[in-house]
């Protein structure tokens, strides 16, 4: 198990859009996924909540030639890559997904693995509810409870370990990762006349190191890296790499990670 060269890489404490599109193949198969579900008649006007690189937003915007896709997210870089796969019929906004206040706009609210980002679900779902068109629904896929064990024990293991403890004193967890019936009364009341709510399993295997590595780095560490000095950034993010893939490494050289996914499904 190699692991010279990935400790030595250089740190990036912000979101990095061309980074997170070079490690998230996962995050684009479970977002075509959901698209593939959709019964779309080609006209809607969608609203991509956390749209990301914007690989998902343009699979969204080329299934709705006759309508339009908004895609927000609260990350410019992000969004600057999102921009180099822009359609026609697709616009971008770096608004942060608490702060929209869009009314009876779209025929659906769409996110893909993103949601376990924003902290106060109830008032987002209420925000989602009021942007819907009568009729409109949500379709909303994201991390839910019991997901990434590994990297999240890592994770809290090494904000107590000596000499972060005091940077991480009054660190905010950065992950909302609900059950699926707490998620399910949040639904409920934020005024949804139909719903469905449930967990899925799609635990993966990386192919290599740096895959892994990847996905460790762009998202998963921007967070707590954000708070630490460049040198201690350094040193946590090298820290968290090692023992990550120590705990994840395989016999046939890939790495594993438990993923658990809270779908919803609802209509206004």
């Amino acid at each position: 198990m190699r692991t010279d060269k990935c400790a030595s890489a250089p740190v990036s404490k912000g979101f990095d859009g061309e980074k997170y599109e070079s490690s998230s193949s996962h995050q684009k198969e479970w977002g075509n996924k959901l698209i593939e579900e959709l019964e779309l008649e080609g006209s809607e006007h969608i609203l991509d909540l956390g749209c990301g690189n914007g690989l998902v937003t343009r699979e969204l915007a080329e299934r709705v030639p006759e309508g339009k896709v908004l895609g927000i997210d609260s990350s410019s870089s992000m969004l600057g890559k999102a921009k180099s796969h822009k359609l026609r019929n697709m616009e971008f906004k770096l608004l942060d997904i608490r702060d929209m206040d869009f009314v009876q706009e779209f025929d659906l609210v769409f996110s893909n693995a993103a949601m376990h980002w924003v902290k106060e679900h109830d008032i987002v779902l209420r925000k989602i509810h009021a942007s819907l068109k009568a009729g409109g629904t949500v379709r909303m896929q994201f991390a839910g409870e019991d997901n990434c064990p590994t990297i999240s024990g890592v994770l809290k293991e090494s904000i107590s370990f000596s000499g972060f403890e005091d940077d991480f004193r009054d660190f905010d967890w950065p992950w909302y990762m609900p059950d699926a019936g707490t998620y399910e009364e949040l639904i409920r009341s934020a005024g949804f006349r139909a719903y469905r709510v449930w967990m899925e399993n799609a635990d993966r295997y990386f192919p290599d190191e740096q895959s892994f590595v990847g996905w460790i780095e762009q998202p998963s560490l921007v967070p707590f890296l954000r708070v630490l000095s460049e040198e201690k950034s350094a040193l946590f993010r090298n820290m968290v790499v090692e023992k990550t893939k120590k705990a994840a490494f395989q016999p046939d050289n890939s790495y594993f990670e438990t993923f658990r996914r809270i779908n919803v499904s609802a209509i206004k």
